[in-house]
């Protein structure tokens, strides 16, 4: 799931007219989940990302309630939602690539459910909620995917070579991951502002949770920032929005370039007969991008992939993560592994559980427990010597 995509699943739901003040327990499911929705964006100001996760949790609940006939909350009882779970554990994946559901991502949809019926409950809509009584799955404690400090090395070190806009932004984008452990949607939604090379702190406004947390800018990372600040970005602004398409060969015609940008909401095609021309009209009459002082801004320099005013996508550190730093390690990745690299390199340098759940912002440190069994070199060679003694007694 990308949360780009679950924004547009909930965006008419939470920006509709208002619900009317009388409601009705005979009102349809689809009604009150779009009232939730509501609810949770306005009363209890929830941000947008978790508001179109829940969105997109129920609207996939909904669709299972609707091809069994429950219309109502009444209808539902906890047999349905148990038999949602396991509908759930038997459903392919449609967006990440083959295999089903796994236990934790139905126990997340469980988690979406009782929210909604507790909102229910306290609309007077149910007199209790049958989600709280369903069980929740099993689900294995795995350790996490990171990459080892000569991967990040090596990886850093092919990156460096990049010295285009686009490059010198993704090496930041690598970087800021590797050495301050933002999440994905902290490193979309960083400004400026939030970026103090000359104090060397980077702060994290309105992360999740709704939380703020200040780290340090190491060196190595306050040279990468600087370096994409002065030049690379910069140029990125700058460019002209717009695209150049080669000519094609046509039977009887003599083939041109074209110009294609987008101004004031319509498409502009302008077929010329040289590359030097196509670049020349595009300098001059293409819109340029406006500059809201996001720190991360789009490379593309496509019409349609510019949104003026709006952060960097998600979307595009998947597709930057997947094109370019998994065939540089070698293996499959996504970037909350690089998240984990941060946690794994503090943890293999001696940093204790408490200095890296501060660190990553986790508000309870038992989430933080599951770097506590990664294999440091401190601890392999505490468990070779003890093997050794035993060896030599």
């Amino acid at each position: 799931m990308r949360a780009d995509r679950r924004k547009v699943v909930v965006n008419a739901l939470v920006k509709a007219a208002p619900p009317p003040l009388l409601i009705s327990a005979d009102d349809s499911l689809a009604s009150h989940a779009a009232r939730f929705l509501q609810w949770l964006r306005f009363v209890r100001e929830r941000s947008d990302d978790t508001v179109a996760a829940y969105g997109y949790d129920l609207a996939s609940f909904l669709r299972f309630c609707a091809d069994g006939g429950l219309v109502r909350p009444a209808d539902v009882k906890v047999r349905h939602i148990e038999l949602y779970m396991a509908w759930l554990r038997q459903t392919p994946r449609r967006r990440r690539g083959p295999g089903k559901h796994s236990a934790a991502t139905a126990n997340r949809h469980l988690g979406a459910l009782r929210a909604f019926f507790v909102y229910l409950v306290r609309e007077e809509i149910l007199v209790g909620s049958p989600a709280a009584h369903a069980f929740v799955l099993r689900t294995g404690r795995r350790l996490p995917t990171y990459l080892t400090i000569p991967e990040q090395e090596h990886l850093l070190d092919v990156l460096m070579r990049d010295h285009s806009p686009t490059g010198q932004r993704d090496l930041a984008i690598v970087a800021i991951f590797l050495f301050a452990g933002l999440r994905l949607s902290e490193v979309t939604h960083l400004r400026l502002e939030h970026v103090d090379l000359v104090g060397q702190r980077l702060r994290v406004v309105a992360g999740k949770g709704d939380k703020d947390r200040e780290l340090p800018i190491v060196p190595r990372l306050r040279g990468i920032l600087a370096a994409y600040l002065s030049d690379g970005r910069p140029r990125l602004v700058s460019r002209p929005v717009g695209c150049i398409t080669p000519p094609r060969p046509r039977p009887g015609r003599q083939p041109t370039w074209a110009v294609r940008y987008s101004q004031d909401g319509h498409t502009v095609y302008r077929p010329v007969r040289t590359e030097a021309e196509a670049r020349r009209v595009l300098e001059r009459e293409a819109p340029r991008p406006k500059d809201d002082d996001w720190f991360f801004v789009h490379a593309k320099n496509g019409y349609r992939l510019k949104r003026e005013g709006e952060p960097l996508e998600s979307r595009t550190i998947h597709f930057l993560v997947r094109t370019k730093v998994v065939p540089i390690v070698g293996r499959p990745l996504h970037p909350h592994a690089l998240r984990h690299s941060f946690a794994s390199r503090l943890r293999e340098n001696g940093a204790d559980l408490q200095l890296i759940q501060e660190a990553l912002g986790h508000s309870n440190i038992s989430t933080t427990t599951i770097y506590a069994h990664l294999s440091t070199t401190k601890r392999r060679m505490d468990i070779s010597r003890f093997l050794g003694g035993e060896e030599g007694a």
